[in-house]
């Protein structure tokens, strides 16, 4: 490793199926910096935050960067582009980047927005609905994400204010556990709109879950690998201005997307292609905590 070499930021994945509660998460893992983002869910491609002030960013099928200006947000098309990069000022991005993918039953998303995407992952939070948790959909993708990621993953429970009583609530996070052995580090139950509406450190903040949330982001992300980048120029810049290097999506240059290999794992919305032997995923060996 040359002394010109840099270590990047870990990255966070949001994963989960279509109003799953990702964007709520985002907000208040971001502490609702992010409010200006006011599109859509099913409007949006993935949407990667980093730390920074500039505008954002439209990074295109080739790699290609446009940057946008607020009113050119609401027509970015999921279509043409492969990541919308969002600067935010924003504490938890100094330490780590936050990807914000389409739901996995996003009827907008195409066909291979995560396979394009999913080598970029370092850790993952996966999101499901506590009164529907865990779906055959959800499991039936999860099982085919690459087994390096099983050992940095935690599953959320979201609206878990949904379910009243504290016993039903306490079922759901055992059955998760048990129908989730060794595929995820942890299993979270969290009130997002709570969290939201609490201020940051109180009582209610943290009887929210989201508390908790933080420190297995912080695990995560110290678990993650380090991952060497290449020596990129930085473009001049005044201060608090993002670092416009980390738009190459692929730690380089820009680049066309190229198709998958056959041959290898492809991890589809909607549909999944392709298999990982249950003998090449991860043993936990603690077991999921909650």
């Amino acid at each position: 490793m040359t002394e010109d070499t840099q270590i990047r930021k870990p990255r966070l994945a949001l994963l989960g199926e279509f109003s799953a509660g990702k964007s709520t998460l985002t907000n208040a893992l971001l502490g609702q910096a992010t409010a200006h983002v006011q599109v859509t869910a099913t409007q949006m491609p993935p949407v990667w935050y980093s730390h920074g002030t500039g505008a954002p960013v439209r990074v295109d099928l080739n790699g290609e960067e446009h940057v946008l200006d607020g009113d050119a947000l609401s027509q970015v098309s999921p279509a043409d582009t492969r990541a919308l990069r969002v600067y935010v000022d924003a504490p938890l991005l100094e330490k780590l980047d936050l990807i914000d993918m389409p739901g996995s039953s996003d009827p907008n998303m195409a066909s291979d927005a995560w396979d394009a995407l999913m080598p970029e992952f370092d850790a993952v939070i996966w999101c499901t609905p506590a009164t529907q948790a865990w779906r055959q959909s959800e499991a039936a993708i999860w099982e085919n994400v690459p087994g390096r990621l099983y050992r940095r993953s935690a599953l959320l429970l979201t609206r878990i204010d949904k379910i009243a009583s504290g016993k039903d609530r306490d079922r759901v996070v055992g059955r998760m556990v048990r129908e989730t052995e060794d595929q995820f580090v942890a299993v979270l139950p969290v009130a997002l709109r709570e969290a939201l509406e609490a201020a940051p450190g109180s009582e209610a903040w943290a009887s929210s879950g989201i508390a908790d949330v933080l420190q297995m982001i912080d695990r995560l992300a110290a678990d993650a690998p380090e991952v060497a980048t290449a020596p990129r120029r930085v473009e001049p810049s005044g201060d608090a201005t993002p670092d416009r290097t980390a738009i190459r999506l692929d730690g380089s240059k820009p680049r066309a997307v190229s198709a998958p290999d056959p041959g290898g794992l492809h991890v589809m919305p909607r549909r999944v292609v392709g298999r990982i032997r249950r003998s090449a995923r991860p043993h936990i060996g603690d077991g999921p905590m909650v």
